[in-house]
């Protein structure tokens, strides 16, 4: 018999957008698999077009991921991509599964040259 797994969403729409997720994240995962949490939900993890203050559904970038100056800054609104890294292999580390929230339709394009 399997058991039935617990996925926590990690995240809302009012995040703080202080860059600090991913290194929470990272602090708070043995915390969560000894409550029962079996996997996370994470936010989009790359730049919206709104840069660190944007939640991640106006996409702007897929594959910056919190690591190229853009949009007024380099981190996402969660932090960089190195802490994105840590985050997901102390989740992994304690056996807890992480799923991204990754929004491909909601696309706000490229803008001029920066």
């Amino acid at each position: 018999m399997t058991a039935n797994g617990v996925l926590f969403q990690y995240f809302h729409w009012h995040s703080k957008n202080d860059g600090t997720l991913w290194r929470e994240l990272a602090e708070r995962a043995a915390e969560l698999g000894r409550q029962g949490v079996t996997a996370i939900w994470i936010p989009p993890a790359y730049k919206g077009a709104d840069g660190p203050n944007d939640p991640g559904y106006a996409v702007y970038d897929l594959f910056d991921l919190g690591e190229f100056e853009q949009k007024g800054a380099v981190r996402t609104k969660y932090g960089t991509r190195e802490e994105l890294l840590r985050a997901i292999r102390a989740a992994q580390e304690l056996g807890l599964q992480v799923y991204a929230d990754v929004v491909l339709n909601h696309r706000q394009g490229a803008d001029e040259q920066e």
